[in-house]
């Protein structure tokens, strides 16, 4: 299969239709959503000794990439059975712990400091494009991530990264892409090339980077409360990916209805695409009645992240929480996870490779 992301207005087509097709929920039509998940460790690894052996997996004692990466890649059918239609990777992932003695060390990054390419990342997230796109699958790439944009001192570094990765992306061949170029631009980057009233000088570098006249299309996430993109930033992107953390469902609601009643977005409506939530089945039905798209954020124990609290990380693989905090057991295998995928089968109806 070859599987083309592309957009109509507010609506996701694959392949040149509407996804989700003819579905409808409580009444609702959810044609054009792109229910997706946040995957961002998918091809993690850390480059620094003094942290790697975190990330150890309970049952061989030692870290591995590759293992990573493949299991997450042998879960994505299972994920589509659900219907899920996009995960949300990362080139510089997202925390993984946020006690600061490990969240100031460790180093998760596809590029060196000085913008050259760690090739083991993108053999990688090769591997996962190819999968998904033989699933009917989209992948939203997200570039950075602000913990390890602080080991990139240069902006026209951060700027050719920006260049030289939409051109490998395009290179692959590949028509399943999305781009998230920052995670979260907000003030608190503290560097204000990433922030919002800069974040449009990286979005415009994307948009002109063609191959045979196909670009990719861009987008940059907020943060999560009521933040909302502005200036240029709102106005170029050709997708729309607000954050819900924090967000009660009403007030996701009232965020989402502010975004779509912004002048640029009035003037050239987008898909409104949630890549990054919470665990909240009660937030994904909120977007979804708002004609928006949702992502799934299941961090882990161990993380020290807000609602997981202080418990810590399982000790036997086959019980290990979340996605996001490493070693990552990529299963359907906590009832936090089967509360999301049971209730997105229900409302989309499923995909292809049928799974238990």
């Amino acid at each position: 299969m070859s599987t083309e992301v592309a957009t109509d207005g507010p609506r996701v087509l694959i392949n040149g239709r509407p996804t989700y097709e003819d579905r409808t929920w409580e009444g609702r039509s959810i044609e054009g959503l792109l229910m997706n998940s946040r995957m961002v460790q998918a091809v993690f690894d850390d480059c620094e000794p003094e942290t790697r052996g975190l990330w150890a997996y309970p049952d061989t004692g030692v870290w591995d990439p590759e293992r990573n990466t493949r299991e997450f890649i042998a879960a994505l059918p299972r994920y589509r059975a659900h219907g899920l239609l996009a995960v949300t990777v990362g080139l510089q992932g997202g925390g993984p712990i946020y006690n600061p003695e490990v969240y100031t060390k460790y180093e998760n990054s596809a590029f060196e400091p000085d913008g050259t390419f760690r090739p083991a990342y993108f053999d990688r997230l090769a591997r996962v494009l190819e999968t998904a796109d033989g699933l009917g699958m989209v992948v939203i790439v997200s570039f950075f991530y602000v913990q390890m944009v602080r080991r990139i001192p240069e902006d026209a570094t951060i700027k050719r990264i920006t260049e030289a990765v939409c051109g490998w992306l395009l290179d692959t061949g590949r028509h399943n892409i999305l781009v998230d170029l920052a995670n979260e631009s907000s003030s608190f980057w503290k560097r204000p090339l990433m922030e919002p009233d800069r974040i449009h000088e990286l979005v415009d570098i994307a948009q002109h980077v063609t191959r045979n006249g196909r670009r990719l299309l861009v987008g940059v996430s907020t943060s999560g409360g009521k933040q909302l993109p502005r200036g240029r930033w709102r106005a170029m992107e050709d997708i729309a990916l607000p954050h819900g953390n924090g967000c009660t469902p009403d007030a996701l609601t009232n965020k989402l209805r502010a975004l779509r009643d912004t002048d640029e977005h009035r003037a050239n409506p987008r898909p409104i695409i949630v890549n990054e939530d919470s665990v909240s089945v009660e937030n994904m039905e909120a977007a979804v009645r708002e004609g928006c798209s949702w992502g799934f954020y299941c961090q882990g124990y161990g993380s020290g992240y807000k609602s997981w609290g202080p418990q810590p990380r399982e000790t036997e693989y086959e019980a290990l929480s979340g996605f996001q905090t490493p070693p990552i057991n990529w299963g359907i295998n906590t009832p936090v996870k089967r509360a999301f995928f049971d209730r997105l089968r229900e409302i989309t109806g499923g995909g292809p490779e049928a799974a238990s």
